[in-house]
C-alpha cells in the first residue's frame, strides 16, 4: 500500500511576511516618535560646526527633518500593517495566495520608503511574498 501525501499550503512565505510586518510597524512607530518627541525640540544653533543654508531659520531645519521623519514613519507603518494583514489571510485563506501575495510584495518594496523595518523587514517581506507567488496547489 502507498500512501499519498499532498502537499499542503506552505507557511514559510506567510510566516517570513509576517516577521517582517512587524519589523516595518516597529520601526515605523519608533520614526513617528522620534519625529513626535526629539526633533522638534532640537536647537540646531546650538549644535557646534553646523552650517544652515541661506535664507532658512535655524529653527526651521528641526521642523524639516520632523515632518521628513514623520512621513516615513508614516509609510512604513501603513506598509506594515497592509502586509500584516496581508500575511494573517496568507495564513487563513492558502485559496486566495496569489491576490495576498501580491500585496505582501508590493507594500514590502514600498515600505523601503519608510526604511522599511530596519530594511530586514522589507526583505523579509519581499522573500514572503515571493516564495508564496511560487507556491503552486498540487492538483487533485
Amino acid at each position: 500500500m502507498t500512501q499519498q501525501t499532498e502537499s499542503g499550503y506552505p507557511t514559510t512565505g506567510a510566516t517570513l511576511a509576517l516577521v517582517g510586518s512587524v519589523l516595518m510597524v516597529v520601526s515605523g512607530v519608533l520614526f513617528l516618535a522620534v519625529s513626535t518627541f526629539i526633533l522638534p525640540r532640537l536647537d540646531i544653533a546650538s549644535f557646534p560646526n553646523t552650517h544652515v543654508p541661506p535664507g532658512l531659520a535655524p529653527g526651521s531645519v528641526s521642523a524639516i527633518a520632523s515632518g521628513l521623519v514623520g512621513t516615513m514613519g508614516l509609510i512604513g507603518v501603513a506598509s506594515g500593517i497592509i502586509v500584516l494583514v496581508s500575511a494573517v489571510i496568507l495564513l487563513t485563506k492558502p485559496s486566495q495566495a496569489r491576490t495576498w501575495g501580491v500585496l505582501v510584495l508590493v507594500f514590502s518594496v514600498l515600505s523601503f520608503l519608510g526604511l522599511g523595518g530596519f530594511f530586514v523587514g522589507s526583505i523579509l517581506g519581499i522573500v514572503g511574498g515571493i516564495l508564496t507567488l511560487r507556491w503552486k496547489p498540487s492538483p487533485q
